[in-house]
């Protein structure tokens, strides 16, 4: 009991570093933002109106840290321990989180370029591949996590795979823009189909052998 409880500790403590990370990550979004009103001498509304593309790429950079921080915490409420496939997953997908800011800041610049829509659709997809090879490992190791405990393999790879099309769509067709990334509103409904299917497959896979 006495070392359940030590490596629980021990895994509470690089979650808490890993969060710790992501809050400065997206706490330092701010700051270029800050730095407007040091030049500026004109009315508040102004200073909106023209910084628009700047107060759009920091809502945009939230939204966008908090749902895969939000990923990430739904992934591992139920987790004590972490081997060296959960540790390394989750350092690289931290990676992605602290490198996020910058392709996010290219799309609020006035020229916009198929390698920033790459870059930053790709990032996306990146720290969701991480996510998903942490379920992975969650999964091929029970033992990680408390008792009757089953980490979403499933909502992690629907993640990943949309993003990876909205990354092709998005590429291929340029006209699309960013709006492939509404295809992520499509999440849940193909999570639970998923869900319901699976079962299925393997009842009839077994019955056929």
């Amino acid at each position: 009991m006495a070392e359940i409880a030590e490596r629980t500790r021990y895994f509470e403590r690089y979650v808490t570093f890993i969060d710790a990370i992501v809050a400065i990550a997206i706490t330092l979004l701010v700051l270029p933002l800050v730095e407007l009103t040091s030049d500026h001498h004109g009315t508040t509304s102004e200073l909106l109106h023209e910084n628009a593309a700047q107060f759009y790429s920091f809502a945009l950079s939230f939204l966008v840290i908090f749902r895969l921080w939000w990923s990430q915490h739904r992934l591992l409420r139920f987790v004590i321990d972490a081997d060296k496939v959960v540790v390394r997953g989750l350092a690289l997908w931290v990676l992605t989180i602290v490198f996020l800011p910058f392709p996010t800041a290219l799309v609020a610049a006035p020229s916009q370029d198929l390698g920033t829509r790459a870059l930053y659709i790709g990032t996306m997809a990146a720290s969701a591949a991480c996510l998903a090879v942490v379920a992975w490992g969650l999964v091929r190791k029970p033992s990680l996590s408390e008792e009757g405990a089953k980490p979403d393999l499933a909502a992690e790879v629907v993640t990943f795979l949309i993003l990876v099309v909205a990354l092709l769509v998005s590429v291929l067709v340029p006209a699309t823009s960013y709006f492939p990334l509404f295809l992520l509103l499509l999440s849940s409904p193909i999570e639970k189909l998923w869900k319901r299917e699976t079962p299925l497959r393997l009842r009839r896979h077994g019955s056929r052998a």
